[in-house]
């Protein structure tokens, strides 16, 4: 037996069209049933057939054909030969491996490697889908999730990377479907919100515990409230309101920030613990007197900003033009990298996984225009300069990548793009207003003028193929950037007054209209929800 003999059943299967449910059906295995008939090997008996008008007998037991697992070849192989084999297969062929028998489905497929290969190649990450649909108690025939629970009732469990990858089939699957729930959540009297897919961090400094955090445990279950415990520093500086707070976080961390002194909270199941404070300031250690924190130190720091990759905390210094990048993991500050030689403004920054991408605005003398820059810093995989300026028309509003590409969005009218081939960095440029990448990256979703364009990336580099086609017409408001979702659905500001679609970038339609009361705003775009908010309530439409 060979790969390239196996019967499949389900030819020129795609993402979109993965069973939920039939008889005798699930998600993850297909059984076809027929009297006599071994899931591993189609071998079938009839008393005395007649074939041409010759007469047979049956054949007797010690005459039989050998067993399966005597001619079966790849229970010969090695495992790891068998998987780096399904690693030279395509998308579909690995989803028809699965249903060709009961040890494919449990043992040659479900392995890690494979489908962290499938997951990289859809951008999904298993953190980002480790929270979804567990409530079993919905598990009934019309609930999305009942064939991915009775596939791991019946075969066992799944590796990690394809639990997450069904994971994600579930969310775009709900999302098609209209199948999933708003809450709403009572908000009161804050200062300041941070939203996540996982918890809502509320910031109020005339209460006595100024820093609450509403857990959401998924769209079935009860929100849990608790009060974090605080750093003394921290809220003394809190309660001064005399300086910028900044937070973020993460499924791993959550931080707090003023004037570049970093307070850092680690999370694990639903628990947050406080880790460390550290100031981030060059060759210097912070915090070991008590006059370490003046008010010149304070005002001198106050404009600094920051963005978090799972364990990586980025931060710049715009007085100073210097970016430093900090490891939570162990509360080292390990790299220091000077981006300007004298004061600017930092417009915006991005931290990913290897890349740092900063934008400035650099002011020139009195009556001169300031100058634009994205700054762009790659760690790895280059051989030319890791650091690559391009001068804009506007200040950066933000930056937008995938593994292989960046899109640097500003006010000016043409936007530039990096991508990386055999190992050197590439610019091109588009005019559009706003844009949002196909997380499978193969295509740039942009709008000029309420139309939605798409832009192919392989084909760009075959000039003679046409590279543009124009998706919808008159269907956006050119307010708000496309956000993607994930690499099937984009939400987009409607037309409409106080109203938003999610957008279907594949069936090219809207598969649903959110439709909002005065004075609701957007405060968070996930893979597992959206969040709007006015001063008394959030309102969370999940995706799990």
């Amino acid at each position: 037996m060979n790969i390239d003999n196996v019967q499949i059943e389900l030819d020129n299967m795609n993402i979109d069209c993965v069973n939920t449910k039939k008889d005798n059906m699930n998600i993850d295995y297909i059984i076809t049933k027929s009297d006599d008939m071994n899931i591993d090997c189609a071998i079938t008996e009839s008393d005395n057939m007649n074939i041409d008008g010759t007469q047979t007998e049956s054949i007797p037991p010690s005459k039989k054909s050998p067993e399966p697992e005597s001619i079966d070849l790849f229970k010969q192989l090695p495992l790891e030969i068998i998987t780096k084999i399904v690693l030279h297969l395509s998308f579909n062929d690995v989803l028809n491996l699965k249903s060709v028998s009961k040890i494919w489905r449990c043992l040659y497929v479900n392995q890690n490697e494979i489908w962290a290969n499938v997951c990289e190649n859809f951008n999904i990450r298993v953190i980002d889908y480790s929270r979804c649909l567990h409530d079993r108690s919905r598990h009934d025939s019309d609930c999305k999730g009942y064939a991915e629970a009775s596939s791991e009732k019946l075969f066992g469990p799944l590796c990690d990377y394809w639990l997450a990858f069904n994971h994600y089939i579930m969310i775009v699957k709900n999302i098609k479907n209209n199948d999933f729930p708003t809450i709403y959540i009572p908000r009161q009297r804050v200062e300041q919100s941070y939203c996540t897919d996982d918890y809502i961090v509320n910031i109020n400094c005339y209460n006595k515990q100024p820093l609450q955090v509403i857990v959401l445990n998924g769209a079935n279950n009860p929100i849990t409230k608790k009060c974090l415990k605080i750093f003394d520093k921290l809220k003394e500086l809190i309660k001064t309101k005399l300086y910028p707070l900044k937070v973020i976080g993460n499924k791993r961390y959550l931080v707090f920030e003023i004037c570049s002194i970093i307070f850092v909270y680690s999370i694990e199941k639903t628990e947050f613990t406080p880790r460390f404070f550290k100031v981030i300031q060059k060759s210097v250690d912070y915090g070991l007197n008590k006059d370490d924190f003046d008010a010149k130190f304070l005002n001198d720091h106050r404009d600094t900003k920051f963005d978090l990759y799972d364990h990586k905390l980025a931060m710049v210094h715009p007085t100073t033009g210097t970016l430093f990048v900090t490891d939570l993991s162990t509360g080292n500050t390990y790299k220091e990298l000077k981006f300007s030689s004298r004061g600017c403004i930092v417009d915006s920054m991005k931290c990913s996984d290897y890349r740092l991408m900063i934008g400035i605005t650099k002011m020139k003398k009195k009556g001169m225009k300031p100058e634009h820059l994205a700054i762009v810093y790659h760690m790895k995989g280059c051989t030319q300069d890791n650091r690559l300026k391009i001068p804009l028309l506007g200040p950066v509003s933000q930056f937008k990548v995938t593994s292989n590409c960046i899109g640097v969005e500003n006010t000016g009218s043409a936007t530039p793009f990096i991508t990386k081939i055999d190992s050197y960095l590439k610019v091109f440029w588009l005019e559009c207003d706003t844009f949002s990448f196909d997380c499978t990256r193969k295509f740039i979703y942009y709008n000029i003028d309420q139309s939605i364009f798409q832009y192919d990336l392989l084909k760009s580099m075959l000039s003679k193929f046409e590279v543009v086609q124009k998706i919808a017409i008159n269907a956006i408001s050119n307010l708000l950037p496309l956000t993607p979702i994930n690499d099937r659905y984009l939400l987009v500001r409607s037309t409409y007054p106080n109203s938003y679609d999610i957008f279907d970038v594949k069936d090219r339609i809207s598969v649903r209209s959110i439709q909002l009361h005065a004075g609701y705003s957007l405060v968070h775009v996930g893979k597992l929800s959206i969040m709007f908010s006015n001063a008394k309530e959030f309102m969370v439409i999940a995706f799990n």
